[in-house]
């Protein structure tokens, strides 16, 4: 017995030595299409012993048995094996997998693989995100996805933008939540393009339920960048420089066709002098911009970073710095094992920004309505000699602007009311806006057994902001005009914190897979609001723009409202899968709210989905041309209080402008009751059902996906005095309104591949949208914007939800040169009775794509998207102000004389039944090319020599092509009102953008 104990550990000991003595170290490169691919797995199979690429895709491994098999991986790409036979370096060039490019997705507090997703939930990564001139997140999705439209509020620098999910679901704020690492918020647009990791958005009501109260209108998930074992730490940086310019082919009357139209209007035969300008040329100006991002990421096996920092700046092609828009950003991300049991780590970035901001979105002192409205006759400035009437002014003691030579800003000519020169207005544009935010999480996971993991999340979201103006002396015109130098600032602070608590536990039975999950959260939300006003200032000039050096207490405003609201939640989620062929999954939230009344706080939220992946079964054969193909049904039903301030079922009281007698001959401060309150509110519910499809086919190559969804939102939040009858004297308070269906279908469809050096992939969405309201609880229509006293828009049973109102014309008469007014009621007269729906602001399809080529170092890319079917209505033209300019197709295409074939009618400045007419609705589709990209990478042996481990220069065109009909300045007409969409008031226009950039790593 000992001597066949001793005879084994002798053979052991000479099996090791042989191990030993044919033990190598093994080196070589892992890269893919486009050159060497850090971060890339690399171990031996079997084994523990392993390591990752470098920042040049090289790795190095000791201890290796001659015939090891190494089998080397990265996230998103085909695993290979290779046999050493004694090689002890090893090249790899790894393939991409398109099945497992989308192979994990970040989901409501977790992350699921995508081949076993039941909902509609779209993926943008982070390569589309970081290549882009856009400041805003928001507007790098345009395009990518189907579903989804953003609607920009401005070309300005620093505009916001709606996301709009499967059309628009509220009659109020229809926007989506967003959740960053965890943390949830409504604006991210303190986050920087080269942060981001991914981006998920949450379609229909299955994937968004397990966020209740607010996920009614779509969820959109954030993940941010992290740091990873390196073998030394990654530092990348990301520039941008560009110039933007305007893009529009508009056209005004020009002063010959200015004086024709007049005068056959019969308003006044004007005479030439000399003098023709063009307002639109004049007001844009090519503007700066530039951007840089600068990161360090690394760590260790238990512990990983990353530390980010960015700067943005952007001059606007309207006001130049005047609408200049500056944002600093700084990130810190960290993850710490703290032992097997313990996780922490935190998500924080904080920004500033400051945002100059001219007057926009405005009919009657919008920079870009006036010079859509002045009268071509007019200079910019006095060359030869200032006008005796404007030297009478002058002496009468009215300050009249002046440009930084001494010249006198032209005053009208002949157009009257508050339209203004727009390059003087310009000149005294003081409004800044900075704001200051702090977004962030801290975490711990806590993994006790097997399978189970214990979250704790406290998350952060600290926003304050100070909208400072002052304004000087000035005199464009007797109605604009300023004779006291005035501050005023608002000052709002919004502040929320969120704690959550979750169980997850996932486990397995054969081929049974399951996963729970069990949370409890709670969060608050404050928003103190002050408004402060004060003037005059001794001196005019920023540095005295502050109310301290105001001087005239009797002028002095102070101002501000509070808004709290607080929340507890309650959810759940099981998943189940067996044999990754049949899939289910069911989540339930419970949200208390108090924004409702004392009988409504609380409401419950379920969901329900299921899948079928058929390729998975074995009746599928192997050798089928379609890889995968799953079939999956969704219901559910989510939640909104997003138009709601709170307390809702109180009772306020205000005494702005409320006088009591005294009995004396004065007045006593009094007060009166508010809005009637409305004990009944109850939430607004957004019921949605969804099929789908998902297919792979050709190894991968092809991927299609198709969506059907009905989305149903009831009792939509309204305000308005509907309920009660004027003769209250008061308004009533919010109310249960009605429903808005949206329905439609979606389409993904792409193909990737590689001939040789030459990668190529086609990536194409298409949506289809339906928008109606299908029901209102109230017996007449709910007015929306009102532009000149007119009400524009409604909201309206059997219509889309805020419809353009006017008169529908059919034709020219060609005997009389007016416009043929349809006769609605047939009451046999043209009265306002006969106003009727005139157009659709939502489109009937969205659509997007992108081309991507590689030849060996070469990089090209090609996104667009568009829309079609919506309508714009053309809002900026005057009927109360007869000498205000025209745009030129109203010249072009009038009536001229009996039988002439005219597309508008003869020469006419005052007519509602023309300029509140479906003449002036104007087809909204259009396809814009949002990028044209050409790119080189460096060879690995090039940048070796200058120190770096990449280099990439490229040189783009964005929002450079648009193809449209519409014949205003932008066919994304946009508007911070709800109620306004498509309503073209004088948009600040989108501009087009060349941006030459680099991005290195070190």
């Amino acid at each position: 017995m000992k001597i066949q104990i001793v005879k084994k550990i002798i053979f052991l000991g000479i099996f090791m030595l042989y191990a030993i003595a044919n033990a190598q170290s093994v080196s070589g490169l892992v890269s893919d299409a486009n050159g060497p691919l850090p971060g890339a797995n690399v171990i031996v199979k079997g084994t523990t012993n392993g390591t990752t690429t470098d920042f040049d895709g090289k790795f190095m491994l000791s201890e290796v048995p001659a015939k090891a098999v190494l089998q080397i991986s990265f996230v998103g790409y085909t695993t290979q094996e290779v046999v050493l036979n004694g090689k002890t370096i090893i090249n790899v060039v790894l393939v991409e997998n398109a099945n497992s490019l989308e192979e994990v997705v970040v989901v409501g507090y977790g992350s699921k693989k995508k081949s076993l997703v039941t909902g509609a939930i779209s993926s943008i990564k982070s390569e589309d995100m970081q290549n882009n001139g856009t400041t805003r997140v928001e507007q790098a999705i345009q395009g990518k996805v189907s579903g989804i439209s953003v609607l920009t509020n401005s070309g300005s620098p620093g505009a916001g933008s709606k996301i709009r999910i499967r059309g628009t679901g509220s009659n109020g704020n229809a926007d989506p939540i967003y959740i960053v690492d965890g943390m949830k918020t409504y604006s991210i647009d303190n986050i920087d393009g080269g942060d981001i990791e991914s981006i998920e958005i949450l379609k229909d009501a299955a994937s968004s339920a397990i966020y209740g109260t607010e996920g009614a209108n779509g969820v959109v998930i954030v993940t941010t960048k992290s740091g990873r074992n390196y073998d030394k730490p990654l530092i990348s940086y990301i520039s941008q420089f560009g110039v933007q310019s305007e893009r529009s082919k508009m056209e005004l009357m020009n002063e010959s066709q200015y004086r024709t139209y007049l005068n056959e209007a019969g308003v006044q035969n004007i005479p030439s002098n000399g003098i023709d300008t063009n307002w639109l040329n004049e007001v844009f100006e090519d503007a700066w911009m530039e951007k840089h991002h600068l990161s360090f990421a690394g760590g260790t096996e238990k512990s990983t970073y990353l530390l980010s920092g960015s700067y943005t700046n952007q001059d606007g092609i309207v006001g130049g710095e005047r609408a200049n828009f500056k944002r600093y950003t700084a990130r810190l991300n960290s993850k710490h094992q703290i032992n097997k049991w313990l996780e922490v780590g935190n998500n924080l970035t904080y920004s500033n920004t400051s945002r100059g901001v001219i007057s926009e979105d405005d009919e009657y002192r919008g920079i870009l309505n006036n010079a859509l409205l002045m009268d071509p006759l007019t200079p910019v400035i006095y060359n030869n000699g200032v006008p005796a009437n404007v030297t009478s002014l002058i002496n009468a003691g009215n300050t009249i602007l002046a440009d930084k030579n001494g010249n006198y800003y032209g005053l009208p000519a002949y157009v009257t009311g508050e339209i203004a020169n727009p390059i003087a207005m310009l000149s005294i544009q003081n409004r800044n806006i900075k704001t200051d935010k702090i977004l962030g999480t801290f975490f711990a996971n806590v993994s006790p057994i097997e399978g189970l993991v214990m979250t704790t999340r406290l998350g952060i979201d600290v926003n304050y902001s100070v909208n400072h103006n002052w304004n000087p002396v000035y005199y464009v015109s007797s109605e604009r005009q300023n004779s006291l130098t005035t501050v005023d600032d608002n000052i709002t602070k919004n502040s929320s914190w969120l704690w959550e608590n979750f169980v997850t536990y996932n486990g397995s039975y054969n081929k049974h897979n399951y996963s729970l999950l069990a949370g409890l959260s709670a969060e608050k939300y404050q928003s103190p609001n002050w408004y402060l006003f004060s003037g005059p200032t001794p001196k005019e000039g920023d540095n005295y723009a502050y109310h301290d050096y105001t001087q005239d207490d009797d002028l002095d405003k102070v101002g501000g409202n509070f808004i709290e609201r607080r929340k507890r939640s309650t959810f759940g989620r099981f998943s189940y899968e067996y044999d990754e062929k049949y899939l289910l999954e069911g989540t339930i939230r419970y949200d208390v709210s108090s924004a409702f009344s004392e009988a409504n706080k609380g409401a419950i939220f379920p969901s329900v989905s299921a899948g079928w992946v058929m390729s998975n079964e074995e009746f599928w054969k192997e050798d089928s041309a379609i890889d995968y193909l799953k079939v999956r049904a969704s219901w559910g039903q989510v939640g909104s209080d997003q138009n709601l301030l709170g307390n809702e079922d109180l009772q306020f009281f205000s005494s702005t402008g409320v006088k009591v007698p005294d009995g004396n001959g004065g007045f006593l401060p009094g007060y009166e009751a508010s809005n009637i309150p409305n004990k009944d509110l109850t939430w607004e519910t957004s019921e949605q059902i969804d099929l789908g499809i998902d297919l792979r086919a050709f190894e991968g190559r092809l991927k299609f996906t198709t969506d059907y969804y009905d989305k149903k939102t009831k009792d939509l939040i309204v305000s308005g005095n509907s309920l009660i009858p004027l003769s209250v004297g008061r308004n009533f308070g919010n109310f249960n309104g009605g429903t808005v269906s949206n329905k439609g279908w979606e389409f993904e469809l792409g193909y990737n591949d590689k001939v040789g050096d030459l990668t190529y992939g086609v990536n194409l969405n298409f949506s289809t949208l339906k928008n109606e309201v299908t029901d209102l609880a109230v017996d007449s229509p709910i007015d929306g914007a009102d532009v000149r006293g007119f009400i524009t828009t409604r909201f309206e049973e059997g219509e889309p939800i805020w419809y353009f109102r006017g008169y529908k014309t059919d034709g020219i008469d060609p005997a009389t040169g007016k416009p043929i007014i349809v006769d609605i009621d047939d009451s046999g007269d043209i009265t306002p009775n006969d106003i009727t729906n005139i157009g659709d602001p939502h489109p009937d399809f969205l659509f997007g794509g992108q081309i991507n080529l590689g030849y060996k170092n070469f990089d090209f890319n090609l996104n667009f998207q568009g829309t079609q079917g919506n309508e714009i209505y053309m809002l900026w033209t005057r009927t109360d102000r007869i000498y205000s300019n025209k745009p030129s197709f109203l010249f072009d295409g009038r009536w001229t004389g009996p039988g002439s074939n005219a597309s508008y009618p003869k020469a006419d400045v005052g007519s509602d039944e023309l300029y509140r007419s479906d003449l002036m609705v104007g087809d909204g589709s259009y396809m814009r090319i949002k990028q044209i990209q050409f790119g080189y990478t460096f060879p690995s042996k090039v940048v070796e020599q200058i120190k770096l481990d990449n280099l990439r220069l490229y040189v783009s065109l964005e929002d450079y092509f648009t193809f449209t009909n519409y014949q205003g300045l932008d066919p994304e007409a946009g508007s911070t009102n709800n109620q306004s969409q498509g309503i073209d008031r004088g948009v600040y226009p989108i501009p087009g953008k060349i941006i030459f950039g680099l991005s290195l790593n070190l």
